[in-house]
């Protein structure tokens, strides 16, 4: 299996940071080969000359205007970057960041920018600096379960889909910036701390594939391959160009901490450098860029923004990061399997009693929004295949009109779908197991959806 790569973002909105050699000497005496800049700063660039480490350039997302015609991008090759190009080992040009997300009205700017800049780089016989784009998570609009995940259909076709064609007609990759920590701040009360740490005690599972997945970063990342595979565009390589976890953050970002920080990173560390893939392609290792490489005191908002960092500007770590990933052990996903659950199982099993599965039930958490209930229930009744007819208006099951109530029942019902197995309750961790009985007049009603199931099945088979 073939290792990735770890590199590091080098941001400097900081007023306290070594000079640009001084940080490419620090890279090189901790054995860091790849480094990514948000910009095209010619000192920073130079003081990498010679030194072999494989720089990833940045064309902030102000300066995509200059690029809007071929001459203008021949001139920049030419003038500005083939002679820095001709001592420093600059790999990648990065034309915008998160632009569609975050900076909508420069979005049709960026696909002609990146063409010109190539077109500009084939004339100056640099074509092995490959070009692309960074975007967040943010342009998926599904992403649970990762196989149901699509584009946003704002820019889907108007963005994504040129973007996608463009990169394979070059040969370039996709960059996604991928953050489970701003995942789980988001939303502490639905997002499990160890899920978003590569910890996860129980697997979530994906019904479409019977994937299974103890990381958010793995089902980031494969809700980003199959919108992919949506677009046509399988045979793309995918590299992280952000991802980390903050040392410090406001009272209310309670995640970000030293300890957490270490966990993230040192796992992340080790399954690049191991060759893991995710569940949907273990076998395909991911380079990933660890933002950051320093802390940066001059950016404004909450306290995590300015506390990425790995190591001081004195040179010493902020925590231990194991470079070579030997001292964390890690376990690469099994293969992945085609779901084979049937129709007639998932009416039988689904209408299970409690005499099935030890005394097990599916059901909402407490607490959980009724806006993440909605999202579950439409997806256990809808791709899940979990029969919720008794939960429409005016079934057995409607009442109480409430989305714990419905929820609840189209839970369970997935749940007995898959055999009662652990993993399948978890619904965006809006889903709790118990043993104890639910309301006895939820367990009557489902008791009563369980014999109109039996009847429709028994109708059926008389039928055949």
């Amino acid at each position: 299996m073939r290792a990735g790569e770890v590199g590091f973002c080098y941001g400097r909105f900081a007023d306290n940071l070594p000079s640009p050699q001084e940080v490419a000497s620090f890279l090189v005496q901790k054995s860091i080969s790849k480094v990514r800049i948000f910009d095209n700063d010619q000192t920073v660039i130079q003081a990498f000359a010679n030194t072999n480490i494989e720089l990833v350039i940045g064309i902030p997302n102000g300066d995509l205007p200059d690029f809007q015609t071929e001459a203008q991008a021949d001139e920049w090759v030419t003038s500005y970057l083939a002679p820095l190009a001709s001592t420093t080992k600059i790999t990648t040009i990065a034309v915008g960041s998160e632009v569609v997300t975050n900076d909508f009205g420069s979005s049709a700017l960026v696909i002609p920018a990146m063409k010109n800049i190539h077109t500009g780089l084939t004339k100056a016989s640099l074509s092995e600096i490959q070009v692309t784009t960074a975007n967040s998570m943010a342009i998926l609009q599904d992403s649970f379960p990762p196989s149901a995940a699509g584009f946003n259909s704002s820019f889907a076709t108007t963005f994504m889909k040129p973007l996608l064609d463009f990169l394979r007609s070059v040969g370039s990759f996709v960059m996604i910036n991928a953050y489970p920590y701003l995942a789980y701040t988001n939303d502490p009360t639905t997002v499990p701390l160890d899920y978003a740490l590569f910890q996860g005690q129980q697997a979530v599972v994906d019904p479409n594939t019977t994937l299974e997945y103890t990381s958010l970063y793995d089902a980031q990342l494969d809700a980003l391959y199959f919108a992919m595979e949506r677009m046509g565009h399988s045979e793309l390589k995918v590299v992280v160009s952000e991802t980390g976890w903050p040392t410090k953050g406001d009272p209310d970002e309670t995640g970000a901490t030293i300890q957490n920080a270490k966990t993230y990173n040192n796992y992340l560390v080790a399954r690049v450098v191991k060759g893991v893939g995710t569940p949907h392609r273990p076998n395909q290792p991911i380079d990933a860029y660890i933002f950051s490489l320093y802390n940066e005191d001059l950016k404004t908002g909450a306290e995590s923004e300015r506390n990425w960092g790995v190591y001081n500007t004195d040179g010493t770590s902020i925590y231990s990061l194991d470079l070579t990933g030997e001292n964390t052990s890690v376990t690469s996903p099994a293969s992945p399997q085609s779901n084979t659950t049937t129709t007639t199982t998932t009416t039988t099993t689904t209408t299970s009693s409690k005499g099935n599965n030890g005394g097990a039930w599916c059901i909402a958490k407490s607490g959980a929004s009724n806006t993440s209930l909605s999202d579950g229930i439409n997806w256990a009744c809808g791709q899940g295949k979990a029969n919720c007819t008794a939960i429409q208006q005016g079934q057995a099951c409607y009442q109480p009109n409430t989305f714990q109530n419905h929820a609840s029942y189209a839970y369970n019902s997935y749940f007995f779908s898959t055999g009662g197995k652990t993993a399948a309750c978890d619904f965006n961790g809006t889903a709790t197991i118990t043993s104890t009985d639910p309301s006895e007049s939820w367990f009557l009603c489902s008791l009563l959806s369980f014999s109109l199931s039996l009847s429709r099945l028994i109708g059926l088979s008389n039928s055949l």
